[in-house]
């Protein structure tokens, strides 16, 4: 899998598809290479086939997963496996990505992303359960850090050493979000650069931008305000460290009326990627 991710192209810049501002999204098909779609939200095709059928005439579409819980001790069932193979094959996708996190434990629903507990053990069957996903989609699964407000147990790792192993054990890429590495460094009293210096940007596919907002003496990641300076100052840091695949702006709350300051947020990043010494040179019709 890790030859499979270094062939990966260069996909482009883009932003999540979401429904509120579907038509807007679509009008501007020609200034968006791709969108980024919940696989859950396709998971029924009676409801959504016409809709997905539409989106990949339109754009490239890469799925991202909110529900596979990777790191839970017991991987998803079959039905759930079988319906994210089918979003991924309709919309051939390169990659299949999700988040490195719990979102379940044994009859429960956490309801939200989970940290891990950066342990050996869950390690290895976070490896397993990895290598499983990547043989049933006969793809590379890239997997994203999140934002989290609390740590589990005192682990036997840092969180970029877990991702550094997993990488190397299964082939495994990365989706990096800087807005995450930005709002753990703040609440958590640590150094932004420095966390990112620390992952393994060699496997780096690609990169989400997002806006929070400060509450209760904590940054939340609520996907609900433009891109900070300082994330871009740490996306401009990154893009001149690894070549980027790919990159979306996400919004799902405050959703703008007119999609133009998002659009913005695209070109934004296509400047900065185009002129880093690390860019990668894209196939016709993506316009880094």
């Amino acid at each position: 899998m890790a030859h499979a991710i270094a062939k990966i192209p260069v996909q482009g810049v883009g932003i999540g598809y979401r429904r509120e501002i579907a038509e807007q999204i679509f009008a501007a098909a020609d200034k968006l290479d791709l969108v980024e779609i919940i696989t859950e939200q396709f998971f029924d095709p009676i409801t959504s086939d016409a809709e997905l059928a539409r989106l990949c005439a339109s754009f490239k579409v890469l799925p991202h997963g909110v529900g596979l819980s990777i790191g839970s001790p017991i991987l998803a069932d079959q039905s759930y496996l079988r319906s994210v193979k089918r979003v991924v094959d309709q919309t051939a996708a390169p990659f299949y990505s999700e988040h490195l996190c719990m979102t379940r434990a044994p009859g429960i629903d956490l309801g939200h992303l989970a940290p891990l507990a950066f342990t050996s053990a869950v390690l290895a069957s976070t490896v397993d359960h990895v290598q499983q996903i990547q043989d049933f989609l006969g793809k590379p699964l890239i997997l994203e850090n999140i934002a989290h407000l609390l740590k589990i147990g005192s682990g036997d790792m840092s969180e970029e050493a877990f991702f550094h192993e997993l990488v190397e054990r299964t082939g495994c890429g990365i989706l990096l979000d800087i807005t995450n590495i930005n709002a753990n460094a703040a609440n958590f009293g640590t150094d932004a650069g420095e966390i990112l210096g620390r992952m393994p940007l060699d496997r780096v596919v690609q990169v989400h931008l997002a806006g929070g907002y400060w509450a209760g003496g904590f940054f939340v990641d609520g996907h609900s305000h433009p891109v900070a300076e300082a994330c871009w100052s740490l996306f401009r840091t990154l893009a001149e460290a690894c070549p980027i695949k790919a990159c979306l702006i996400e919004r799902d709350d405050n959703l703008p009326e007119d999609i133009s300051p998002l659009i913005a947020e695209v070109e934004r990043v296509r400047g900065i990627i185009s002129s880093s010494p690390s860019a990668l040179r894209p196939p016709e019709g993506v316009s880094y």
